[in-house]
């Protein structure tokens, strides 16, 4: 990519412009000289002419070679402990002895005490005093070296520069200038610090202008909650950066954040539930604004928690049952897979994330590194409490993801494993990929060819099958969308584990809620920029079910609350399924072929049921 960007640069050489010749006085031999400059002049610009050729010649071979290798991007989530918050004697860290946890979690209570203007009560080594012996107190402070920022911020720009991933997001993220300044040579970069006066740190994105145009940023700071005087408390912030590959323009955006601290806090939780739900909120707004709702999406940052799933499946369950449009991000995100990613004394859990869209990115190759059993950081290797998280992508097709369409239809209609919910758009083009011949519906050559291509081992007699559940045995538009939608229930949805999350969430232990504490735990979690109007509406749809709620309607309230496929209001909308008989009919022919189609899990049917289809 830098060769041909290089190579652009080139191109705008302006040619030399045609020097005219003027007469001078033959006295000393001056007409000759001029005439020997003249042709001097000439040669080069033949010279120049012949480059610009090249050039041009070599752009067209960069081109050519450039086109089809796919776009791959590897990013880098890294909270690198900030300058201000690395000292050993915070009590997360107070390495040098052996802490129990209950003596840590008194360490914490003195720690976060406030006096009455919200300034901490105690500093160390007050807040340690009667909890700690001195010789316990004097160990910790002997046990700063790998703590101090002038160890680490050296090692921190290595580390950074070994992995050399293409976009990196910094969290907490304290010495801006410095990280711009040490990465400069290959990396541009964007910064927003937290809005609280006493924080800092805050979110910066990094990406190698070589392969990279910046296009457009915005920084966006949470509302947590409202103080006291009722004005509204803001702490962590959000960048979403909107990129696009040199080589060939598409978009890639990119989300770095740094959630509200304190995993295991049920209260921290709640904040982090308003803020994930508000930065869904502005993802869809981000990408809808500039026309990029279908680019790739990556996730970065440090989530602070161990059980996103819950934190997920509480913000689903928000935007779904609200009713409002959403970014298929919200539904359909996959994490990648790491270990522990911060490893101290007090805890040792994956909380730095990142996540994709599945259906834009393929995962090739994810880096973490491993630290040995029973060490902690910042260590001599590791300038951090957290470790660096670097993953590589590679952008799929166009007509692969077309396919993965159409297989998660086919799977939802008459396979039995879980899928994620198609949007609208997805579904018209799972719709064109089985319609072959333009011929507005899919007929028994279509489905055949289209599962050959597909390679889900679908037989004939089972394709005819599905076939005959449908007038005329072929499928129009509006019957692949009802057909969709009336398999498309609790059961078959991929991410109804986090609703279940979201939903003990609410209940603790319990398999069941009253629906006014629900509505209570409800307020309690949904954005502070939600109106009472909004507000009353979404619980009305909670309480449509009775006066207690179960996990399993909670589920179907949340996924029903909107047809999950639909992301913007149009034709869907109008072919959505009613009660008219054709409607009873498919479902009726539907249901008695999934009776009958009892195999093994996914769309490989067995024998036994083979040899039933044809009798």
């Amino acid at each position: 990519m830098g060769t041909c960007a290089s190579l652009q640069a080139h191109d705008k050489v302006t040619p030399v412009s045609k020097v005219e010749p003027v007469t001078v006085t033959d006295t000393d031999g001056s007409r000759s000289v001029f005439a020997n400059v003249t042709a001097q002049i000439e040669e080069l610009r033949a010279q120049v002419t012949a480059q610009q050729a090249t050039i041009k010649q070599l752009e067209r071979t960069v081109t050519a070679v450039t086109k089809d290798i796919p776009c791959t991007v590897s990013v880098l989530q890294y909270n690198i402990l900030a300058s201000y918050l690395g000292e050993n004697i915070k009590p997360w860290f107070l390495y040098g002895t052996d802490i129990h946890p209950e003596i840590r979690q008194k360490l914490m209570e003195r720690y976060c005490e406030r006096d009455n203007h919200g300034a901490p009560r105690f500093k160390w080594p007050e807040y340690a005093m009667g909890i700690l012996t001195e010789s316990e107190m004097d160990a910790i402070g002997c046990h700063s070296k790998h703590f101090q920022w002038e160890t680490r911020k050296q090692l921190l720009v290595e580390t950074i520069r070994n992995l050399d991933a293409d976009v990196i997001s910094l969290v907490e993220l304290d010495q801006h200038d410095f990280f711009s300044k040490a990465l400069c040579d290959s990396w541009d970069s964007v910064f927003h610090k937290r809005p609280r006066q006493a924080s800092l740190d805050g979110c910066g994105v990094f990406w190698r202008r070589s392969k990279f145009d910046l296009d457009s940023w915005v920084a966006l700071d949470f509302e947590d909650c409202y103080d006291r005087q009722g004005r509204t408390q803001r702490d962590r912030v959000c960048l979403f950066v909107l990129l696009r590959w040199k080589s060939c323009g598409n978009p890639l955006v990119v989300v770095s954040t740094h959630l509200a601290r304190n995993p295991e806090d049920r209260a921290q939780t709640v904040i982090r539930v308003r803020q994930v739900t508000q930065l869904m909120q502005w993802l869809t707004e981000f990408t809808g604004e500039r026309d990029v709702a279908d680019a790739p999406v990556i996730l970065l940052g440090d989530l602070n928690s161990q059980h996103f799933g819950e934190i997920r499946g509480i913000a689903r369950s928000v935007w779904q049952i609200k009713g409002d449009p959403m970014h298929p991000f919200l539904w359909t995100a996959s994490e990648v897979p790491t270990g522990a990613t911060s490893i101290t004394k007090a805890r040792q859990c994956r909380i730095d994330i990142v996540q994709y869209l599945c259906s834009q990115l393929e995962v090739l190759d994810v880096i973490l590194p491993r630290v040995p059993s029973g060490e902690v950081i910042p260590n001599e290797h590791h300038p951090s409490d957290h470790l660096p998280v670097c993953v590589k992508f590679r952008c799929k097709d166009t007509y692969q993801k077309h396919k993965e369409c159409a297989r998660a239809w086919l799977e939802c209609v008459a396979g039995q494993q879980k899928v994620h919910p198609l949007t609208e758009e997805e579904l018209q083009i799972s719709f064109e990929f089985f319609d072959r011949d333009r011929s507005s519906s899919i007929q028994r050559q279509d489905l055949e060819e289209a599962c050959i291509e597909l390679q889900c081992g679908v037989p004939c007699d089972i394709q005819a099958a599905l076939l005959e559940c449908f007038p005329h045995r072929e499928i129009s538009y509006s019957n692949f969308v009802k057909a969709y939608e009336m398999r498309l229930n609790t059961d078959r949805m991929r991410s109804i584990a986090d609703l279940e999350h979201a939903f003990q969430f609410f209940t603790g232990e319990t398999q069941e809620i009253h629906v006014k504490d629900l509505q209570t735990a409800f307020r309690e979690i949904i954005p502070i920029s939600f109106g009472e109007d909004e507000v009353k509406a979404m619980l009305s749809r909670l309480s449509s079910s009775g006066d207690v709620v179960n996990i399993k309607s909670f589920c179907k309230v949340v996924s029903q609350a909107t047809f999950l496929h639909k992301r913007r209001g149009s034709r869907s909308q109008r072919l959505s399924t009613s009660k008219d008989e054709m409607s009873l009919d498919l479902a009726c022919r539907l249901n008695r072929f999934h009776s009958d189609l009892s195999c093994a899990p996914g769309l490989t049917p067995n024998l036994t049921l083979q040899k039933s289809l044809r009798t």
